[in-house]
């Protein structure tokens, strides 16, 4: 009697056992996407370890949707301590994270780029709520100060670009940002500022799977005013040190009063170099060298101080005998929270991102020397940065209790209100 009684506790424990870790899985997939994370995947592991894949397209950051996995992974599973997260971008996996929750419920993260083994287990899984397909349009406003002239304090000029943005498959991402212009009374007539024209107007496409390596190409016209093709390789030799090449072949696009003028394809770029984040300081340090867009010969590093959402930095351009400094910023525009009803959303960006030079006269300008180009629409130092050390520190602050998000929090406990009310009704 007693081997019978223990054969049943053995079947019982081999046949419901994975089926409440699958129904745990699945409610845990089903909150992910309610709250607007894209391309969620979940899992329970051999192991107990609870796994999921987000991509975060909702909340300002890349370290706040993994940080709100986080937490709802360790609501649906209260028994579990051992978490993994993979933060995806356009479906590539660029992060691991793993989280530990003790007894007193306090949370301990180390974030890496070793996403295969993560990715193995969640591979076998269904993808939900694909972002493959929906349309972003945001709205980046453009601005443009110019002090070389004599006759005038300043040259100045305000405009809109709205980006228009989609993902077709893994990996893949579409651009069509033009530029309005808005204010520009005091620009010559040769200025290319005064004129509609299109900022960026690509196709790009990751080619590697993701992890520590990256090899991203793209095709068509790049900001401020070029066309051609461009290819960015970026290797993540530890949590703290990146290596980075990209090169491109490119001509001339500008608009003028005539309508748009293309160059020849004749102009080369390859720059290489590395970048250090310092985790104790916060401070991100770049170096690059090479053949800049125009021709000429030269290097660019910057100093830049991430706090938090924000990020303030200093350059230095030496190239050919001549020489450029200046400063930038990225400063955080829209809420921290943006949902998405439908497949086309309206907003602002994340960050709004700008840069001063010094010198704007003279060789350095007369030869538009230290020239570089922009692929993306979002290109600043604190949207779409996957450093793990920096994604790190804000995520265990953000654990700690120390980084909150109430607007997100309200309206993701909205939505499981409603969720809940519709279970009552059904019943």
């Amino acid at each position: 009697m007693l081997n019978g009684k223990l054969l049943t506790i053995i079947l019982l424990a081999m046949f419901w056992l994975p089926e409440a870790k699958a129904g745990d899985a699945s409610e845990l997939t089903s909150r992910l996407a309610s709250a607007g994370l894209e391309n969620v995947r979940t899992a329970v592991g051999d192991d107990g370890v609870i796994y999921a894949a987000v991509e975060n397209r909702v909340m300002r950051g890349t370290w706040r949707g993994a940080g709100f996995a986080l937490r709802l992974m360790g609501e649906v599973f209260p028994e579990a301590g051992n978490f993994v997260t993979v933060i995806l971008d356009d479906g590539v996996p660029r992060v691991r994270v793993q989280a530990r929750r003790s007894d007193e419920g306090r949370w301990k993260v180390w974030v890496d780029y070793d996403v295969e083994k993560a990715m193995g287990v969640l591979g076998r899984v269904a993808e939900t709520n694909s972002s493959r397909g929906k349309i972003d349009i945001t709205l980046h406003p453009k601005i443009s100060i110019d002090n070389h002239r004599l006759d005038v304090l300043c040259e100045y000029a305000v405009a809109v670009a709205p980006a228009f943005e989609m993902s077709l498959w893994r990996g893949n991402r579409i651009t069509v940002q033009p530029v309005i212009p808005l204010i520009g009374g005091n620009l010559r007539k040769d200025n290319p500022l005064r004129y509609l024209r299109v900022g960026i107007a690509d196709v790009s496409q990751e080619l590697l799977r993701g992890g520590r390596t990256a090899l991203t190409l793209a095709a068509g016209m790049f900001y401020p005013g070029f066309a051609g093709v461009h290819t960015e390789f970026s290797w993540m030799a530890t949590e703290e040190l990146t290596v980075r090449m990209k090169a491109g072949l490119m001509g001339e696009a500008t608009a003028g009063d005539g309508g748009y003028r293309f160059g020849k394809t004749d102009k080369l770029m390859v720059m290489a170099g590395g970048e250090w984040f310092e985790p104790r300081s916060r401070l991100q340090f770049q170096l690059a060298g090479g053949r800049f867009v125009y021709g000429d010969w030269g290097a660019r590093m910057d100093v830049t101080r991430h706090l938090g959402d924000y990020a303030v930095g200093v350059y230095g351009v030496w190239t050919e005998g001549e020489h450029n400094a200046g400063f930038h910023f990225a400063i955080p525009m829209d809420r921290r929270y943006r949902g998405r009803k439908g497949r086309v959303r309206l907003r602002m960006p994340e960050y709004f991102g700008w840069e001063y030079e010094m010198v704007s006269y003279y060789k350095y300008a007369g030869q538009n020397m230290g020239r570089s180009c922009g692929t993306r629409a979002d290109e600043n130092r604190s949207a779409r940065y996957f450093q793990a050390e920096y994604i790190r520190l804000n995520l265990q602050r953000m654990m700690d209790g120390e980084a909150t998000d109430d607007g997100r929090q309200k309206a993701v406990a909205a939505k499981d209100r409603k969720r809940n009310k519709e279970k009552t009704n059904n019943m």
